[in-house]
C-alpha cells in the first residue's frame, strides 16, 4: 500500500463514521418516540380507539407549535385486541425496537400490569390512563403512574352512596373474572361491608360472555335489593338488559366499565337510572375541557367521552414530563413523580408519592339515554 492511501483510508473511514453518527442520530433525535397501547380491534375496541383519538388530538397540538424542545413526538399505537400477550408482544416491541422513551396503556388492568414488569425491567415509564386496578401503584414498580382514580376510590364512592342515599342492604355482585371485575368485586364488598351492607352473592363471569342466565338465576334467588355488576362495557350492557328481562329489577351500579356509549346502546332502556362511577364530567376541566369537545368533534366527527378525555390528559402530563427532563425513561419517570397537582381537561387532579391519581370520583346517573352527571347533593 502506498504511503498515500495509509493516510487516505483512515481518514475516509474516520469520514463516514463521522457521517453515519450526525445523520443517523440527527434523524433519531428529531423525534420522541411514545409508544400507546390498547384494544384497536375485539369486544374492548369502544375503550382502545376513544384514548387513541384523544392521544392524537394531543401529540397533533404539541407538534403543531413545534414539538417539545423543538423535537416531534412520534406516537406509535399497537393493538392488543385486550389480550394480554398480544399486549406484552406490542410492549417488547415498543422498547427494544422501537426505542420508545414512554409507553402509554393498555386499557384492561391485566394488560397494564403485563406491561409494567416489562417497563420497570426496561426503566421506561408507563402511564396508564384507563386502567384501575389498585395494585398497579402498589408494587413498588418505580416506572408506573395512573391518571385516573382506581377501583378502591371508586368502590368506596359507590359503596357510600348506595348505602347512605339509596339504603340499600341486600346487593348481589356480577363482575368479569378478570383483574378489573375481581379487583373491583372484591373492593366494593369490603368497603360496603365497612358501611353495613351485606353481600348476598358474588358471581363471576368470563370475559366474552353473552348469555347469563345462570349467573342472573342466582341474583334472584338471593332476593337482592340492589346489583353490582362490574365488568367491561359490552359484558355489563347485557348482563343488565337480561336481569331486566328476568323481572330483576332492582337499583343497579357499576364502575367505570359502563362509562361508555356502547354501553347505552347495548343495553337500552335496561340502562335507564343506572348509577356508575364516571371520570368525565365536562363541568369541572371547564373552558379547558369546552375546548377539547369542540376539537375532538371537528377532528373525529363524534363526542369524546372518559377514556379520549383521560388518553389527551395522559399525552399531556408525559409532555410536560418530557419537557423538564433529559427525555430519557429514567429522566422521565424523574419528572412525572415530580408532577404533583395539576389542571387537565377532566378537572383538578395530582400524582400521589406513588405515581396514582388523587383526583375524587365522580358519579352519574343515565337518563333518558345519557349520562347524567350528579352534583354532590345527589350523593349523600
Amino acid at each position: 500500500m502506498s504511503r498515500s492511501w495509509r493516510f487516505t483510508y483512515p481518514t475516509i473511514a474516520v469520514v463516514i463514521v463521522l457521517f453515519v453518527l450526525f445523520f443517523g442520530f440527527r434523524g433519531r433525535s428529531n423525534r420522541l418516540v411514545v409508544g400507546v397501547i390498547g384494544p384497536l380491534t375485539g369486544n374492548a375496541s369502544g375503550y382502545g380507539i376513544a384514548h387513541k383519538n384523544g392521544i392524537r388530538l394531543a401529540v397533533d397540538q404539541i407538534n403543531a407549535v413545534g414539538g417539545i424542545n423543538g423535537r416531534k413526538i412520534e406516537a406509535i399505537f399497537l393493538d392488543d385486541a385486550n389480550d394480554k400477550i398480544l399486549s406484552a408482544e406490542a410492549g417488547r416491541d415498543l422498547l427494544y425496537k422501537h426505542n420508545a422513551i414512554a409507553i402509554i396503556g393498555a386499557i384492561t388492568s391485566d394488560n397494564t400490569m403485563n406491561l409494567q414488569r416489562l417497563c420497570e425491567r426496561a426503566r421506561v415509564p408507563l402511564l396508564t390512563a384507563v386502567s384501575t386496578n389498585p395494585f398497579i401503584t402498589r408494587v413498588n414498580f418505580s416506572f408506573s403512574f395512573r391518571c385516573l382514580a382506581d377501583d378502591t376510590v371508586q368502590a368506596q364512592e359507590l359503596a357510600r352512596y348506595t348505602s347512605r342515599t339509596l339504603n340499600l342492604h341486600r346487593v348481589a355482585i356480577l363482575h368479569d373474572m378478570n383483574k378489573y371485575g375481581s379487583a373491583g368485586a372484591r373492593t366494593y364488598r369490603q368497603m360496603a361491608t365497612g358501611f353495613g351492607q351485606e353481600i348476598v352473592l358474588n358471581e363471576g363471569f368470563d370475559n366474552g360472555t353473552t348469555n347469563f342466565r345462570s349467573q342472573l338465576e342466582k341474583v334472584r334467588a338471593s332476593n337482592p335489593d340492589g346489583l353490582l355488576i362490574w365488568g367491561l362495557y359490552r359484558e355489563s350492557a347485557l348482563a343488565l338488559r337480561q336481569a331486566r328481562e328476568m323481572g330483576i329489577n332492582v337499583p343497579a351500579f357499576g364502575g367505570d366499565g359502563m362509562a361508555l356509549p356502547d354501553f347505552l346502546a347495548i343495553a337500552g332502556p335496561a340502562a335507564e337510572n343506572t348509577v356508575l362511577t364516571f371520570p368525565f364530567d365536562p363541568v369541572r376541566g371547564g373552558e379547558r375541557a369546552k375546548k377539547f369537545l369542540d376539537e375532538y368533534r371537528k377532528a373525529f366527527s363524534m363526542e369524546a367521552d372518559s377514556f379520549a378525555a383521560h388518553g389527551y390528559d395522559a399525552m399531556m402530563l408525559l409532555a410536560r414530563a418530557i419537557t423538564t427532563s433529559n427525555a430519557t425513561g429514567p429522566g422521565i419517570r424523574d419528572a412525572l413523580s415530580r408532577i404533583g397537582p395539576y389542571e387537565g381537561i377532566v378537572g383538578k387532579g395530582g400524582l400521589d408519592e406513588t405515581g396514582n391519581e388523587t383526583r375524587p370520583v365522580q358519579l352519574a346517573r343515565v337518563q333518558a339515554g345519557n349520562f347524567v352527571p350528579m352534583i354532590e347533593g345527589d350523593r349523600r
